[in-house]
């Protein structure tokens, strides 16, 4: 609504400038310089409230407006002066621009009320192309090597395990991949890039042999039961879950059970955790990914949470995405995991939250004073297991691999050095 304000005022202060010089001829109607700059107003609701509506439609962040109001609102508040000076305006006009005007009104802050209440899903596609950026093979500058000669080296003509994962592990199995597999292999065979959800339908339909992931929901292991399957879960180092906010958010850190009232709807305005006198906007991710998983793991079998579908982000990249968009969600809050935020999709329109005044920083990690920590894990399938397969987990798992987590930024087992 700030720029209608700055449109209002601009016309007012121009309307007024120009008839300040007016000059009132013989026989001529005398022309009231308040009406006149008030039907300027009017007269500007119409191309102001055409290119809103455009921006709006297209996606466009409605702070765009402000410049091109600002010369819109000049140009026509003279066309405007010459308009009543000649009689060029009538009541009709005065009655349609004056319409206009309340139209535009109520359209700007029915759709500010409705995106911040009423929005129900948001959707957002995963736009970073993950395969071109860190397949293996490739020079990516994203992955990491060790200091040494890596201990596990495949042979050509081996059979490989083909490996998956959760989009913030991606840096880390294929990081695994370049270091042990041989490099004359084509890796889109045995690297994919799915979610965790997919990971995991991959990994129980046979389709690839171990995944880098958090730990399976209550839903996905119940399907690999339907399957016949048991998963094995192998931990392979630490992360920290966080909690997101728009930077411009006042609240730098909330308990655990301010964070399990938002979500259950017990606490609804910023204002009641030191914040804006704002409602808070509480998103969350879709059913069976990562994040979503270890965001119910969190909060409690016994918490009645908010329904997800009120407010949905698909896709870890859309979550931040509308926790940085401070012109639509300024009143948001998400949730990811630490690394994704800090290196993968990296913003400065949003910031971690401090959990019982704990910041989730490498040390905290490591000593487990953030309450937010929990393992990730390589997970292969009870009994088909090949030789290779256990080969590669026990790399992950021994020293070499422990420090290529290291390297790519996550907490290994043993701690940070």
């Amino acid at each position: 609504m700030f720029i209608f304000i700055i449109a209002l005022a601009i016309a007012l202060v121009v309307g007024l400038i120009l008839f300040s010089f007016k000059k009132n001829h013989a026989g001529a109607k005398t022309t009231n310089t308040i009406i006149t700059a008030c039907l300027a107003v009017l007269l500007l609701a119409v191309p102001v409230f055409a290119f809103w509506l455009v921006a709006a439609m297209s996606g466009l962040k409605l702070h765009l407006l402000i410049p091109l109001a600002g010369i819109m609102l000049v140009v026509l508040a003279s066309y405007i002066a010459f308009g009543i000076e000649n009689n060029l305006l009538n009541k009709k006009t005065v009655f349609c621009l004056s319409f206009a005007t309340v139209f535009m009104a109520c359209g700007v802050l029915s759709e500010r009320y409705y995106r911040f209440n009423y929005i129900p899903s948001i959707t957002v596609s995963q736009k970073v192309q993950y395969k071109r950026s860190y397949m293996p093979f490739t020079g990516s500058p994203y992955l990491v090597h060790t200091d040494s000669a890596p201990s596990l080296q495949f042979a050509s003509g081996e059979t490989l395990p083909v490996v998956d994962g959760a989009t913030a592990l991606v840096p880390v199995y294929c990081s695994v991949v370049e270091n042990v597999y041989p490099r004359d292999i084509t890796p889109g065979d045995f690297v994919l890039f799915d979610t965790t959800k997919g990971a995991y339908e991959e990994l129980t339909a046979g389709n690839a042999d171990v995944i880098f992931v958090a730990q399976p929901s209550k839903e996905q292991i119940e399907k690999a039961a339907e399957a016949g399957i048991t998963f094995n879960l192998y931990p392979i180092g630490y992360e920290a879950f966080v909690f997101l906010v728009n930077s411009k958010n006042p609240v730098e850190s909330l308990s655990v059970q301010q964070i399990k009232g938002i979500y259950t709807g017990k606490i609804t305005g910023w204002q009641e955790l030191g914040g804006k006198n704002q409602s808070i906007r509480p998103f969350q991710r879709d059913a069976d990914s990562g994040s979503q998983t270890a965001f119910v793991s969190i909060m409690g079998a016994d918490e009645e949470l908010l329904p997800p579908e009120t407010h949905q982000v698909t896709g870890m990249e859309g979550l931040v995405d509308v926790v940085s968009d401070y012109e639509n969600h300024s009143n948001a809050i998400g949730y990811s995991f630490r690394y994704y935020v800090e290196n993968m999709k990296h913003s400065e329109n949003v910031k971690m939250l401090k959990i019982n005044g704990v910041a989730p920083t490498k040390e905290n990690i490591c000593n487990h004073s953030y309450p937010f920590t929990d393992n990730f894990y390589a997970v292969t399938v009870q009994g088909r297991e090949t030789e290779n397969t256990r080969r590669l987990v026990e790399w992950v798992c021994g020293a070499q691999g422990q420090e290529l987590i290291e390297k790519v930024g996550y907490v290994p087992l043993g701690g940070v050095k």
